[in-house]
């Protein structure tokens, strides 16, 4: 192997640190970045996928391993033109613009006996990010994170795409659960799905059966809990479901007979959520808080044919605990938090609900941050609008822009019932496309901590892949949480499209994903010592321990000592909130580890490092560096500012 010279590892790795392949944030948050990738026109040499994109999730940890790579966002499909089934499921990458589509639902005859759509239309989607690895899967695969879940109105009303290709037939490996089943029937409607992040288990909520599950995959037993048994009818049906940090699962419910509201399910006395496997009884509560607004959500039509109705009242719970939902028919973004006493499930709980000129039918919402950091973001369908939502600010907006209402839930307790379900384990083979997209500037409106991306484009292609027009409202609908920098993506209900948005006034940092950030940081440069010795250096080191890839990090200082590193022991990324790089072009902002080495040729030197990006032009940059000989003496501890070069933190791609 060619050995590089220390002055050229420096010289090269410092070129790389400004190369301009990481993608780069807006100039600033008075426009976004918006790229919209059409999905239903061919433009050649790509494949149509078809119409009517609907939810999407994002996959910050490229663990899904369909080919996407880093970042991978999941969208799911009401009408696409994949042989083999016009529902599914498509995997893209907005950098790289491949998306790889499964076809799973296969068309069915509309008949009195089967009122369903010939396709399917599946109403949510959701990915398991960090629940644990549990044996059962479908052709010997195990249950963990990257496996996106889907739920529909459709002849499959659950199934799972696990994580990874199938390595002999290249094809996904699917399983669906409730085929010809009372616990899910083919006539069910799961519209809202959750996976449950610390046991794996997937809640789902079904409005026409007026009943919340939770299913267990590896095992396929699901609990159900009927909520017009504990509402004796004033429950109302449940549309969509999140889950917080303990387990519990709440929902959005329309046509209440007390007005629409937010369900939360709670265990009793026993402390365990479903039936006791010790007493075989449950003594599980249903909490109901009625919303100030009525009614604010649209009520789910009695059998999904027009999926343009959905998503309606989408629900996601914060780092605090805090509930966010979209108000859709009231055109308000709402919050159920604990009052005065801080705990959620008293009679001091509050409700505010927020909205600014123009706010239009919610969609999608996701929230991302903590505490002062915190943001909600959420797709406006006949607003036509992406749009970011600040608490820090809106709290401070006066009424009508903000009201906060006392609100104390009612407590009423509901049975579980267990059973088995049905499973059908398929391989669905996938096509692979690139789809060029177009970029568009868009100018925010709005106030009251709530900044409007509006109008998105929706524009018309030409044969050549070149805009013509606009298509006028594209109805966005799903939505990803932040991923990356400053990034969230969605797709067009009605206007058949995906897009990315990217600007400066989304802050929030990306969800930290398990056991990391992906990507590296990259770079170099010189200090001076507080003894006077000037130290260069230069690296590529990987946010993840990783074997198979050669990680580089030379140091030289004084008269011509130097340490190279032959193998990284530990590794990882974050975020410092007291670092704010300008430009911020990735998610993280500070490497530190630690490795083995060599020291003045000899073997069995350590080395300590925290690497920072503080933007450009490289001078706030941070070194902090350790190096002790095989003896364990220092022979060198130096931390301070840059004097020259950059360092440069890059998010994930696909190589």
């Amino acid at each position: 192997m060619r050995m590089i010279r220390p002055a050229g590892v420096v010289a090269l790795l410092v070129l790389l640190a400004a190369w301009p392949g990481a993608p780069a944030s807006a100039v600033d948050g008075s426009t976004a970045q918006i790229k919209v990738w059409d999905t239903a026109v061919p433009v050649p040499p790509s494949l149509s996928l078809g119409t009517t994109p609907g939810e999407s999730v994002e996959d910050p940890a490229g663990e899904s391993g369909h080919g996407t790579g880093f970042p991978t966002v999941a969208t799911v499909y009401a009408r696409s033109s994949h042989p083999g089934g016009l529902s599914g499921i498509s995997l893209w990458n907005p950098d790289s613009n491949v998306f790889v589509w499964y076809g799973k639902t296969v068309p069915g005859p509309l008949t009195g006996s089967n009122p369903l759509p010939s396709s399917g239309f599946p109403a949510s989607v959701d990915i398991n990010r960090g629940g644990p690895v549990r044996a059962g899967g479908p052709f010997g695969t195990s249950f963990g994170p990257g496996d996106i879940w889907v739920g529909g109105h459709q002849n499959e009303p659950l199934y799972v795409l696990m994580a990874g290709t199938d390595p002999a037939t290249g094809a996904g490996r699917f399983r669906s659960y409730g085929t010809d089943n009372p616990a899910l029937p083919p006539s069910g409607q799961a519209l809202g799905i959750e996976v449950d992040e610390v046991t794996g288990n997937v809640f789902v909520a079904q409005p026409g059966e007026r009943r919340l599950l939770r299913l267990i995959p590896s095992t396929a037993n699901v609990t159900i809990w009927r909520l017009e048994d504990a509402c004796a009818g004033s429950c109302g049906n449940p549309t969509y479901v999140a889950a917080d940090a303990v387990s519990r699962p709440y929902t959005t419910t329309v046509n209440s007979a007390r007005g629409d509201g937010i369900i939360r399910l709670s265990p009793g006395a026993d402390g365990v959520l479903g039936i006791n496997p010790v007493t075989q009884v449950s003594d599980d509560a249903v909490m109901l808080w009625v919303l100030p607004t009525q009614p604010a959500f649209r009520s789910p039509p009695a059998v999904l044919t027009d999926p343009q109705e959905n998503p309606n009242g989408v629900i996601t719970v914060d780092a605090a605990g805090s509930v966010w939902f979209s108000e859709t028919a009231s055109g308000k973004v709402g919050r159920l938090s604990g009052g005065p006493d801080g705990t959620l499930g008293t009679r001091d709980d509050q409700i505010c609900e927020y909205t600014t000129p123009g706010l239009l039918n919610p969609q999608q919402i996701a929230a991302a941050g903590s505490g002062a950091g915190l943001q909600v973001l959420f797709t406006e369908g006949e607003g036509n609008s992406v749009s970011v939502l600040t608490p820090a600010e809106a709290d401070q907006a006066p009424f009508p822009s903000r009201a906060c209402t006392t609100v104390a839930p009612a407590v009423f307790p509901v049975p579980a019932v267990s059973l088995q379900t049905r499973t059908f384990d398929e391989l669905v083979p996938s096509l692979q496309t690139a789809i060029v997209p177009t970029v568009h500037q868009v100018s925010p409106a709005g106030g009251s901590g709530i900044r409007r991306y509006s109008p998105m484009p929706n524009p018309l292609l030409s044969t050549d892949g070149n805009p013509i027009g606009d298509a006028g409202n594209g109805f966005p609908s799903g939505l990803t949480g932040v991923y990356a920098a400053q990034r969230v993506a969605g797709a067009y209900l009605r206007g058949n499209k995906h897009f990315e948005l990217t600007s400066a006034s989304i802050t929030a940092a990306a969800q930290s994903p398990e056991g990391g950030w992906p990507g590296r940081m990259t770079g170099g440069g010189r200090l001076v010592s507080v003894d006077g010795r000037k130290v260069t250096h230069g690296f590529v080191l990987r946010c993840a321990v990783d074997q198979r890839r050669k990680d580089a990090l030379q140091v030289n200082w004084g008269d011509g000592h130097r340490f190279h590193l032959a193998r990284v022991e530990a590794a990882s990324c974050g975020d410092d909130p007291s670092i704010t790089p300008d430009p911020r072009r990735a998610s993280f902002d500070t490497h530190s580890g630690r490795g083995v080495g060599r020291y003045d040729g000899r073997d069995g030197a350590t080395i300590t490092w925290r690497l920072t990006d503080a933007g450009e032009p490289g001078t706030s940059d941070t070194v902090r560096l350790v190096i002790r000989d095989a003896s364990g003496a220092t022979v060198l501890d130096v931390s301070g500012q840059l004097q020259k070069g950059n360092h440069q933190a890059h998010d994930a791609k696909t190589d």
